[in-house]
């Protein structure tokens, strides 16, 4: 019995090698990948907002192909023809080595997870996603007007290869937008940066504003549950730079109706060592100030500063200030304002709460 399974074990290797042989022999071609005639991208119009990493996802269509694969630009050039190459100058982005959690104790820590390399401002990554990164900005590339010429747009073609050939891609479009550093951005004009208006070149300025739950106006003694309603309480938030930091910090700050610093401690309930990812903290009577790393959030994680928790998307800070009061009939009362907002450029932030026309009531009754 021995014996026989050795002979079989003998016949196959010698058939192997017989094979092997033949192929030499013959010269047989080495198997290769398949590329379909018919890989095409489903989407071939990208119009990202500079100043931010976005990256594009689930357009390519490999029909079977076989992966590897490689993606490689060409012939960036407008609609008149013109050369359009510097969409591919390269830059120093951060990129992760290991995954942020939301869970790490200092900047440097969450530093020590990513690291600079230089990339194409925009580039073609070789799953076959498009990835704008935040170095693209408006002094490389010329942002979209409010009306787009066809001579201002941007093509481009794609070359995608693997062992079993190459296919070129024709005619990919790029129109960018100007950079919106942050979100919500109602009060920016899109097209050109500036403070933004009801109608152009009007004179009525468009804000954001937060939600409210829970308060009460003090001169009012009525619920503040409208931001938007000068009779209830307008209030406006503003999100906007300041100068004389390190570029790593982010302030919150309130206002009341004749612009007068709220101190922040009337806040009583807030969980200010739980409402951002910011280290450091420090309280005035002002402001209530943290180090912080950017963008904000820092990556497409749930963590318990972005909205929905650990069970959202991720995509979007969160932050609530809260205080409690004893109203009418001795009913314990919580006021709670919140905001939901991105920041994508790194800098000095604040966060500042315009209390307009109906300061909130903190007093007991």
């Amino acid at each position: 019995m021995q014996n026989k399974i050795k002979y079989s074990a003998f016949m196959l290797l010698t058939a192997a090698a017989s094979l092997a042989g033949c192929k030499k022999i013959f010269d047989v071609p080495e198997e290769k990948d398949y590329l379909s005639t018919k890989i095409a991208f489903t989407t071939k119009d990208f119009t990202p907002v500079l100043g931010r990493t976005t990256l594009y996802t689930n357009i390519f269509s490999a029909d079977n192909s076989t992966f590897p694969m490689t993606f490689e630009m060409l012939n960036p050039h407008f609609g008149d023809g013109r050369d359009a190459n510097h969409i591919q100058t390269k830059k120093d982005v951060q990129v992760w080595l290991t995954e942020y959690t939301g869970a790490e104790k200092s900047i440097a820590e969450i530093e020590a997870k990513r690291k600079t390399e230089s990339h194409p401002v925009i580039e073609m990554r070789n799953s076959g996603e498009l990835i704008v990164w935040n170095a693209a900005t408006s002094d490389i590339i010329k942002p979209r007007d409010s009306v787009i010429y066809p001579q201002d747009i941007i093509y481009f073609d794609v070359k995608v290869t693997n062992s079993g050939g190459t296919r070129v891609l024709r005619d990919l479009s790029l129109i960018p937008s100007i950079e919106l550093p942050y979100e919500p951005n109602d009060d920016i004009n899109k097209f050109n940066g500036k403070p933004n208006t009801t109608t152009p070149g009007g004179k009525t300025l468009v804000h954001n504003y937060p939600s409210l739950s829970g308060m009460v106006g003090e001169s009012t003694n009525s619920a503040m549950d409208d931001p938007t309603n000068p009779t209830k309480g307008l209030v406006y938030t503003y999100i906007r730079k300041v100068p004389g930091g390190t570029g790593n910090s982010l302030r919150f700050k309130f206002l009341n109706k004749d612009s007068v610093a709220i101190n922040p401690a009337r806040f009583n309930e807030t969980k200010w060592d739980q409402l951002v990812h910011g280290f450091n903290m420090e309280k005035t009577d002002e402001y209530v100030k943290y180090e912080v790393a950017y963008p904000i959030p820092l990556a497409r994680i749930p963590t318990k500063y972005t909205a929905g928790g650990v069970t959202g998307a991720g995509t979007t800070a969160h932050v609530e200030f809260s205080y409690s009061r004893i109203g009418f009939g001795n009913v314990r009362q919580v006021g709670v304002i919140a905001q939901d907002f991105k920041i994508f450029e790194k800098g000095d932030w604040e966060i500042v709460f315009h209390f307009k026309t109906v300061n909130p009531k903190f007093d007991n009754d």
